[in-house]
């Protein structure tokens, strides 16, 4: 099993050591992504946040709180505008008193833009350098499967990875990848697996590493460049991309930057 893990503490071994700067709020997606420029970390455009009701509310703030407690993730800083639904102090506290290396920013309470970019930047690499990446051996991973299309090969695929100790777990729900990958965070798979539809381009997940399969439709084998592995791909072949990614060599889709993190809606809200 893979010796490139890292310790991140209760949030356990990941694959990956990112540091997440968390927009709690789509008002605050632009200065968090000024933020990670700046220091290296990952941050992601939402519409979320403010003008949410309902069951929403609570779900919204507990996706949040996965994604902060992610095992790929080191450390996350929440940056807040003050005055939305979901109201980033209550959100920084609360995984804050599960995960010390969380903490959060006020935009409203900063300043103004510019000093909770400055502000913001000095506590992410305060985070960094108080939780400095350690390194650790895997016991197990845990690879998601993104089927957006069936493959016949999956049953002997999943029986091949548990011979090499890997769990797995399947979404197949969703309506398209993104919706897929989601799920798969929520259940903390360390590396996700993704099949996309016919109709559907490469694609990511900011915190996961996501190694595409291409069919044989048009689409993907006119962008076949954007996939890791072929269609016709042995599965002896995709298990050891599987092991590979998991030992640190990137995916195409992080090469690229491709990728989005989906938040799942239950109620339409303007």
């Amino acid at each position: 099993m893979t010796s490139n893990g890292f310790d991140h503490g209760k949030r356990g071994i990941g694959v990956r050591n990112h540091q997440l700067i968390l927009p709690s709020v789509v008002c605050s997606t632009h200065i968090s992504r000024r933020i990670a420029s700046a220091v290296g970390a990952l941050s992601f455009s939402h519409q979320h946040g403010c003008g949410i009701i309902g069951a929403d509310v609570a779900g919204i703030e507990d996706f949040f709180g996965a994604l902060a407690n992610h095992p790929n993730v080191s450390s996350c800083l929440i940056v807040s505008l003050g005055c939305e639904t979901i109201q980033g102090q209550e959100l920084g506290a609360r995984l804050a008193s599960a995960n010390v290396s969380t903490k959060y920013q006020i935009i409203q309470d900063s300043g103004g833009v510019e000093a909770t970019v400055s502000a913001g930047i000095l506590a992410a690499r305060h985070l960094q350098e108080s939780y400095p990446p350690v390194k650790a051996a895997f016991g197990n991973i845990t690879v998601g499967i993104d089927l957006c299309r069936e493959s016949a090969q999956i049953a002997e695929l999943i029986a091949g990875l548990s011979e090499v100790g890997v769990e797995t777990i399947v979404a197949r729900q969703g309506k398209s990848s993104a919706e897929n990958f989601s799920q798969l965070m929520l259940a903390k798979a360390h590396v996700i697996l993704s099949f996309p539809s016919p109709d559907q381009p490469a694609s990511g997940f900011p915190l996961i590493p996501v190694i595409n399969v291409a069919s044989e439709s048009s689409l993907h084998q006119g962008i076949v460049a954007d996939f890791d592995l072929a269609h016709e791909s042995t599965i002896e072949a995709t298990i050891s991309r599987i092991m590979e990614v998991a030992d640190a060599q990137a995916t195409i889709a992080e090469m690229n930057g491709t990728g989005e993190i989906l938040a799942p809606r239950l109620v339409r809200s303007t």
